[in-house]
């Protein structure tokens, strides 16, 4: 074997050597997601008492630390998903926020579909109760919105924009007492009667009269709203005469 060649075939020796000892660690996807907080999967919270905002911690399979964010943060009445995101990796979790319930509104108010008739600048009492989950509300700040909004009779179509019952008047304003939220609305002034012309005949003393005028009667309709802060809503329609 001449020199040249052996020192070539020594090269590729080494060579060969060198590569059998250095092994190609191919990247790993596997990422471990770490719930932090207090908000467990498929569990249900009152408004107002969802817990706050979890985060997450993630590793690889190196045991080194990934950057992880949460999404889908919400306390609003309804369903929602957390999302924890790490790199390529996520986890979820689902919950559900109840909206809190409301009784009312009592006697001698009707609710439904019921019209409930009044003489214009009459006092309406209204009367109700409202429970957070298991507890009994009794502060007023529960109320985020109570409201009269005049509304065309026969379409139910609204007139102007609502106008606000919440007032700082003492016989008015809204308050806890005996067990439950009371408010008492005045009503406005109902509209004068209006004079048509209606052709009656009637027979006085055997004598043939015809009258032309007569009295209508008009009406204004309301409905009254009371909004809680979850979004729950109390209503009642009125017609002023």
């Amino acid at each position: 074997m001449s020199p040249v060649l052996g020192l070539r075939t020594l090269a590729a020796v080494a060579l060969t050597a060198l590569l059998a000892s250095t092994a190609v660690v191919p990247a790993s996807a596997d990422t471990t997601i770490t719930w932090d907080g207090a908000i467990t999967d498929q569990a249900s919270y009152v408004y107002g008492q969802v817990p706050a905002a979890p985060t997450c911690s993630a590793t690889d399979d190196a045991a080194q630390p990934v950057d992880c964010i949460v999404t889908g943060y919400e306390t609003t009445v309804g369903s929602h998903v957390l999302t924890a995101t790490a790199g390529d990796a996520s986890a979820t979790i689902s919950y559900t926020v109840t909206a809190w319930t409301l009784r009312g509104f009592y006697r001698p108010v009707r609710m439904g579909d019921h019209w409930n008739v009044r003489k214009g600048r009459s006092t309406v009492p209204f009367k109700f109760r409202v429970y957070q989950g298991a507890t009994k509300a009794t502060s007023t700040a529960v109320v985020s919105s109570f409201t009269a909004q005049q509304l065309v009779c026969s379409t139910m179509a609204p007139i102007g924009d609502p106008v606000s019952l919440l007032s700082s008047k003492r016989a008015y304003r809204l308050r806890y007492s005996d067990g439950a939220f009371r408010l008492n609305w005045k009503t406005p002034k109902a509209p004068k009667a209006k004079k048509v012309k209606v052709r009656t005949v009637t027979r006085v003393h055997g004598k043939k009269v015809v009258r032309t005028v007569k009295k209508v009667r008009a009406v204004n309709c309301y409905q009254v709203t009371m909004t809680t802060q979850d979004g729950s809503a109390l209503t009642a329609l009125f017609k002023l005469r």
